[in-house]
C-alpha cells in the first residue's frame, strides 16, 4: 500500500466507513460496497450496544458497476477507499 491509500484507510477506519467486495445474487459477479457505520455494526445492519444501551445502524450502498470477477473489484476497491 501506498501512503495515500494509508491515510484513506485510516479515514474510513476513524470515520466508521467499510469498503469491501461483495458478491451479487449467487452470481460470479460483484460489486464494490461501502458501510457507514460498518466497524461499529461489525458489518450488520444493525447492533445492539450493553454499553450505550442503545441500537446502532449502520447503511450500505452497492456501487453502480458489476465485475466480472473479484480479482477486478478488489483492485477497484483499493482505490475507493
Amino acid at each position: 500500500m501506498d501512503r495515500e491509500c494509508l491515510i484513506n484507510f485510516k479515514w474510513c477506519i476513524e470515520n466508521d466507513f467499510q469498503v469491501y467486495v461483495k458478491p451479487i445474487n449467487y452470481s460470479k459477479n460483484f460489486k464494490i460496497a461501502v458501510r457507514k457505520g460498518g466497524i461499529s455494526t461489525n458489518g450488520k445492519d444493525t447492533i445492539y450496544c450493553k454499553v450505550k444501551e442503545m441500537n446502532i445502524y449502520s447503511k450500505e450502498t452497492l456501487g453502480n458497476v458489476i465485475y466480472k470477477n473479484q480479482s477486478l473489484a478488489i483492485d477497484i476497491g483499493i482505490d475507493a477507499y
